[in-house]
């Protein structure tokens, strides 16, 4: 995208009509009217601060409003958010209501549910997440973030990702037959808006708890 003069409209490139987004996309550029590239560090950053400063949080309704956006299924490396009660929340220490998950692999559980592997972003601090982040967009399937853009996301590297404390906190399974909405896809336009976005619901635990590194 072009620089974009303060006066003038921001076209939508978030490739969705979801409103919490495509306000994010105008604040960034309204505040940074030269800047041609998003998805880097600096834009990242930039959305970390912006975020954590002018939402304390935000409905998750929010995130279900644009149709074209539902799922029926999940693709490895793509990022979604939905609603999910874990199985075995009696003796989980902590768990989240609506992950933010890229889905790395999936296997069957001894009575035939399907499970799914992914990285849960919303278990790392916003630092932690911009970090994380930037590294792994190493891995994107192509330069430009079109719809069907993705993480090279595949079990040899979850091996190698599960060695690294950061990737390892944020590596969660979820059975299918506990999620309860629709997975709403975020474009690859988007992913680093929805990233910061306050939609964490942690049961059982804070904030706090959630972001500490497994030893």
């Amino acid at each position: 995208m072009a620089a974009t003069p303060k006066d003038e409209p921001v076209k939508n490139s978030t490739g969705t009509d979801l409103e919490i987004l495509k306000n994010l996309e105008k604040a960034f550029y309204r505040n940074n009217p030269n800047s041609m590239k998003r998805n880097i560090a600096a834009s990242l950053d930039w959305f970390r601060n912006y975020v954590g400063k002018s939402y304390n949080k935000l409905g998750t309704g929010a995130m279900f409003r644009d149709r074209s956006l539902w799922a029926k299924k999940l693709t490895p490396g793509r990022m979604y958010f939905f609603e999910y009660d874990a199985k075995h929340k009696a003796t989980l220490p902590i768990w989240d209501r609506y992950p933010m998950m890229f889905p790395i692999s999936s296997y069957k559980a001894k009575d035939g549910m399907e499970i799914v592997i992914g990285l849960n972003m919303h278990y790392l601090s916003p630092k932690m997440r911009m970090i994380a982040f930037a590294a792994l967009l190493k891995l994107r399937t192509e330069s430009r973030y079109r719809k069907h853009t993705k993480l090279a996301l595949e079990w040899e590297l979850l091996k190698n990702l599960s060695e690294v404390d950061m990737f390892k906190h944020c590596i969660h399974s979820y059975r299918m037959d506990h999620v309860k909405s629709v997975f709403v896809e975020v474009p690859s336009q988007s992913w680093e808006m929805a990233l910061f976005l306050p939609l964490a619901r942690f049961q059982k635990g804070s904030t706090a708890d959630a972001y500490k590194l497994k030893k």
